[in-house]
């Protein structure tokens, strides 16, 4: 799956880019405010329908324009077909996304149309940044490879948030707790399953990613379920209702949980250096995308924010190599078309120069 034409209108100072692109790589390059991280926001914004720099898209929209437009053909290979797909948003809110024609009932669906890995600089606080980072990081992956994970997600989101609004009430019915705790349980439960049944796939994938990058030891992932491996849930949150009560929310459950990520049986985050944290980065999300591919049989689309600021020029070509290898399209960032000397490969790859907002190739 590739997107081989992309037109973007009023993302920050990209006012009107219409280009095609190739199903490899595709490097975009200019000095710093040109418009380079806007076009890859333009992109996050058609697969994900949010920015990944600002909550408030009304910073995205141009300053001279009520609305924003990305809109794209994408090509799927098995079997072959072309879709055309759009994201609107105004300035007031407003949020359409289409597909062929046909309105699309939110932004999880394309999500699931466009399956996007994003590393830039902020990507690097899934080590180093605290226990939400790491769930997310964890749940995309179960998100892409389980159809029926979305559904259970609500539901337990739902049940969540009714429990802890009632815990934070002044006078609480017991028998009402009662209710929402044990309708909490199972979908806590069925929710840690499909985690931990992920993590054990993604685990060879893991293994083998990080062999190919020179400066990483041997990788383990282990995960925090969120309560005591040697007690049930119902047990822990029996105990837990006086502490509930007292601080007004859930104190254990998979919205706690967490990963331990080591490198030779110690934390990654304690052990390695800031080079080796940011190569950590990379490895476990080629690892996500290899093992995507192998559960769904095609590829998700890479955006890499200023690569050659972040990785030396011999890890750079291992995080391409990889890249290539795993037939994907990815969308790379620069100042200098020079850093990607030797990497991208003759025949597999287009250029784009930006400048005050403009695209070309070149």
């Amino acid at each position: 799956m590739h997107i081989s034409r992309l037109e973007v209108h009023q993302v920050r100072n990209l006012k009107q880019v219409a280009i095609d692109l190739h199903s490899a790589a595709n490097v975009v390059y200019g000095i710093n405010g040109s418009g380079k991280t806007s076009f890859l926001e333009a992109l996050h914004l058609l697969g994900r329908g949010k920015s990944f720099r600002h909550r408030d898209l009304r910073l995205v929209i141009n300053h001279d324009a009520s609305d924003l437009i990305v809109s794209a053909k994408v090509e799927r290979q098995s079997p072959p077909r072309t879709h055309q797909l759009g994201v609107k948003r105004t300035r007031n809110g407003h949020f359409m996304a289409r597909m062929d024609g046909e309105n699309l009932q939110s932004a999880v669906q394309l999500a699931a149309i466009i399956p996007l890995q994003l590393i830039d600089a902020h990507s690097f606080n899934l080590l180093e940044g605290g226990p939400l980072q790491r769930r997310q990081f964890l749940d995309w992956g179960v998100f892409h490879v389980e159809p029926s994970y979305t559904d259970l997600w609500r539901r337990f989101q739902k049940t969540l948030k009714q429990r802890n609004q009632l815990l934070r009430h002044g006078r609480m019915d017991e028998d009402s707790l009662r209710i929402w705790t044990a309708e909490l349980i199972p979908l806590s439960e069925a929710i840690t399953k499909y985690r931990q049944e992920y993590l054990i796939g993604l685990a060879d994938h893991v293994a083998a990613v990080a062999e190919k990058f020179d400066g990483l030891g041997l990788l383990s992932v282990e995960y925090y379920r969120g309560w005591r491996d040697d007690c049930s849930l119902s047990e822990v949150m029996t105990g837990d209702v006086a502490r509930d009560k007292l601080v007004g929310t859930t104190s254990h459950g998979p919205q706690k949980a967490d990963l331990k990520i080591k490198v030779d049986g110690i934390l990654a985050s304690d052990s390695l250096s800031r080079g080796q944290i940011k190569l950590l980065v990379y490895a476990l999300k080629l690892a996500q995308a290899t093992y995507y591919r192998s559960k769904m049989g095609e590829s998700c689309l890479f955006l890499l924010d200023d690569l050659p600021a972040e990785l030396d020029h011999r890890h750079r070509r291992q995080v391409i190599d990889c890249l290539y290898d795993l037939d994907c399209q990815f969308f790379v960032t620069g100042v200098d078309k020079h850093d990607f000397d030797g990497l991208v490969r003759e025949n597999a790859h287009k250029m784009f120069y930006v400048e005050h907002g403009a695209m070309v190739a070149s």
